[in-house]
């Protein structure tokens, strides 16, 4: 099984070129952004968007310009994101560093991702046909849709299995899915190649997001994330859902608990409390496993998608990556 090292060095100069498009589009005459982006990608995570990008461009053909083009638009996009998020979340770390948002300021974190938004879409407009700017443009919309309709749901605490399934397609899945469809037409592939990879990034950015919302409910993994947080945004994520499908008479005592964690009276004992309670009960529930075998099962359904593919190197590759993302242990 692959992992992001092992990736990177299979792409070997590949990932150079995607970098340099990156780092070109990104340079401003401008000192103090210039200083706000090379802390950003200074702390750069784990471009696993990108590197998949040129990795399924390998298996559908040969490299182009365009290709690069896509790879850094896919980072570029994330990364904007996290930026924004970071300011909604009021978050002080990402990745074990501080945010931008609490380096600079949080009005600097939002103005940079603006940054970067207008930069993919110079690169687009420049680079890219119009199917791949369509393709880009409708992920963005949608990104915003999965987060709003989650802000949505945490606030009526009502969240179902099929609206956690549509929030973390918008929030996550729709992104990869985009990215590997840009990297598939920049190469001029088939639409039958293009449907097929599709699929495979599609339940990959679901099964990616499961994995993540595990990591929530597992305090003995050095994930790098803070534990409970979903929690603490009311977020109810597929451990829980699950953990409610074995236990559902448990449902509203829980329930009853989360809202407690954002009042304002709820001290940090009790909110100590809450949480531990809460992520026992996902655990003696069942809610852990519940999670990791949908995530397993949408694994296998989109690997099915590389049967488009022919055999190669790059196609291992790909299949041993995607069993890595939904397995990571961070």
């Amino acid at each position: 099984m692959a992992d992001i090292e092992g990736v990177r060095a299979f792409l070997g100069d590949d990932v150079d070129k995607y970098r340099g498009v990156l780092y070109e589009a990104l340079k401003t005459d401008r000192s103090y952004l210039n200083s706000v982006n090379k802390y950003i990608l200074g702390n750069r995570g784990k471009e696993m968007r990108p590197l998949l990008s040129l990795l399924v461009g390998r298996c559908c053909g040969t490299l182009t310009e365009a290709s690069y083009c896509c790879a850094a638009v896919s980072e570029m996009l994330h990364t904007a994101t996290l930026l924004h998020d970071d300011v909604v979340d009021q978050a002080s770390k990402r990745r074990n560093a501080p945010t931008v948002g609490a380096l600079f300021t949080p009005y600097v974190a939002v103005l940079t991702g603006d940054f970067w938004l207008s930069v993919v879409l110079a690169v687009l407009a420049s680079k890219c046909d119009r199917k791949i700017i369509n393709l880009f443009t409708d992920a963005t919309k949608k990104l915003s849709e999965g987060e709003l309709l989650q802000i949505d749901k945490a606030d009526e605490m009502d969240t179902t299995e099929e609206d956690y399934f549509i929030i973390i397609y918008g929030k996550t899945a729709v992104l990869f899915e985009a990215t590997v469809k840009a990297a598939a037409y920049a190469v001029n592939a088939p639409q039958p190649v293009v449907d097929g990879v599709a699929s495979f990034a599609k339940y990959l950015g679901l099964a990616f997001q499961i994995r993540d919302d595990i990591f929530d409910y597992s305090p003995s993994m050095e994930t790098g994330k803070n534990f409970g947080i979903d929690l603490k945004e009311r977020k109810i994520t597929l451990p829980l859902l699950g953990a409610f499908k074995n236990a559902p008479e448990k449902r509203g005592e829980v329930i009853a608990k989360i809202k407690e964690l954002s009042e304002t009276v709820c001290t940090p004992e009790r909110e100590k409390q809450i949480v531990e309670e809460v992520f026992n009960f996902v655990n003696e529930s069942g809610g852990l496993e519940y999670a990791q075998n949908v995530a397993n099962q949408y694994l296998t359904m989109g690997i099915k998608g590389l049967d488009v593919l022919p055999d190669s190197p790059d196609k291992q590759m790909l299949k041993e990556f995607a069993e890595f993302v939904c397995k990571r242990k961070k």
